[in-house]
């Protein structure tokens, strides 16, 4: 409920009537004194009433949503806290939730009416909670507000919030994908451990050197189990670097069935099948069984203190093509069910900002959503001083994509991983994989 405002209170103001005695002057200096004249009751000045004392207002509680962990959430909960006693008309309640089963939390909540005021999720999930009608456009306060700025934040991240003509996210964290190696490895194998490959040759080139079969090292490690999301995510990077598309300008049909996708296709699996890789499970690089792997921005939460020496630079161009990547992250809106508009509004308007993105940035190793704050002096020189190998995935926004904004964006996920993993292991040509996959993504677009 929203509080209402306090109706001014009436003064109250007396007048003072003062009452004036007047001494009539004695006849003669003898005469008996004059008894003083009493003041009656009907003249005595009234006493004015005091105002009654009108209780403060109530602050505003608003619930907020989240899933990170660790340190990026203790961050987050600092922050509520500077907004709440910046505010304390408002009290922010910070709330993790896990990410697993994240969607079946929501959509219980939906249904029993317990969705909280505001909630920061990640961005591909966003568009299934849309589809609901659970959400609330951001529309009106944004052109209300001259001080948000939306074309500040990079424009795949900004334009991914609008569906159907309407704004219903704004970005709040992300991150990237690029090449990582391992120089102590590239110096065993004779490769100049400062230089990355910048080609698709000169990857597969650097990888067939590196690898060394016989210690279980392979040049370069890429996902392929289980089937899921890994999958879906990593081929899209080379996707989009070959100048191809995953789906259609309005994400109602398989795009990836080109001749783009097939050398994309084509180059990830011939090095899979004895070129510099080969299928495994997960996480060889941080045993030192991999020379090279794609890897996002949160390593470094992770692999900072690595008892290896390692570099980050942007993914490798095929030729006629560019470098690419693939963002996440999270994005925060407000749910319309909340009667509190104005202040968790005004919750996303803080969080969003230009100074408290560079704090949480800084802290959390998180990449910049606003532009203003990836040209930031401050921030560039806290990157060159305390860690310099984050530069490639600040850089690597200017380059990257992001996932189709469509609430069947998992099925479709699912439906290309499991026809694409069969080219990946060797079961399927590229070319069959291909084609298997579009029936399927379009199958799960119906």
């Amino acid at each position: 409920m929203r509080i209402p405002k306090l109706l001014p209170l009436l003064a109250v103001f007396a007048m003072l009537a003062g009452v004036l005695a007047a001494c009539a002057p004695s006849a003669t200096p003898t005469a008996a004194p004059v008894e003083p004249t009493a003041v009656s009751e009907a003249t005595q000045a009234p006493v004015a009433e005091q105002p009654t004392a009108v209780p403060p207002a109530e602050p505003v509680k608003l619930t907020f949503w989240f899933n990170w962990e660790g340190t990026n959430a203790d961050v987050m909960k600092d922050l509520v806290n500077r907004f709440n006693e910046q505010n304390p008309d408002i009290v922010v309640e910070p709330v993790f939730q896990p990410y697993a089963d994240i969607m079946t939390l929501y959509q219980t909540a939906i249904v029993g009416g317990t969705t909280p005021d505001v909630a920061a999720l990640d961005l591909i999930l966003i568009p299934q909670l849309v589809e609901t009608g659970a959400i609330a456009p951001l529309d009106d306060f944004v052109a209300a507000d001259a001080e948000i700025k939306v074309d500040d934040f990079y424009p795949l991240l900004a334009n991914y919030d609008i569906m159907g003509g309407k704004r219903y996210a704004l970005p709040v964290s992300t991150n990237n994908m690029q090449v990582i190696w391992n120089k102590d490895l590239f110096t065993k194998a004779g490769l100049d451990p400062e230089k990355a490959p910048t080609t698709w040759d000169e990857m597969q080139s650097m990888a067939e050197q590196c690898q060394d079969p016989a210690n279980g090292v392979v040049g370069f490690e890429y996902y392929t189990q289980p089937t899921g999301e890994g999958i879906t995510w990593q081929f899209q990077v080379w996707l989009w670097a070959a100048g191809g598309e995953f789906l259609n300008g309005d994400n109602t049909a398989a795009a990836f069935n080109t001749p783009e996708g097939l050398t994309a296709l084509t180059y990830v699996s011939d090095m899979l099948q004895g070129k510099g890789s080969q299928p495994g499970p997960w996480g060889l690089f941080g045993d030192q069984k991999a020379c090279m792997q794609l890897d996002g921005s949160w390593l470094f939460g992770y692999r900072k203190d690595a008892p290896f020496q390692w570099g980050i630079a942007p993914v490798p161009a095929p030729e006629g093509g560019a470098t690419a990547s693939n963002v996440g992250g999270e994005h925060i809106f407000m749910f319309d069910a909340t009667p509190n508009k104005d202040a968790a509004w005004k919750f996303i308007k803080y969080l969003t900002s230009t100074e408290v993105q560079l704090e949480w940035d800084k802290l959390t190793g998180f990449l910049p959503v606003r532009q203003t704050v990836a040209e930031n002096a401050d921030y560039l020189t806290w990157i060159n001083e305390t860690e310099p190998r984050m530069l490639p995935f600040v850089e690597g926004m200017a380059s990257a994509h992001a996932r189709p904004a469509t609430p069947k964006y998992f099925a479709v996920s699912d439906a290309f991983s499991r026809e694409i993993q069969k080219a990946l292991l060797g079961e399927a040509t590229p070319a069959d994989a291909l084609v298997a996959a579009e029936a399927a993504v379009n199958e799960a677009l119906k």
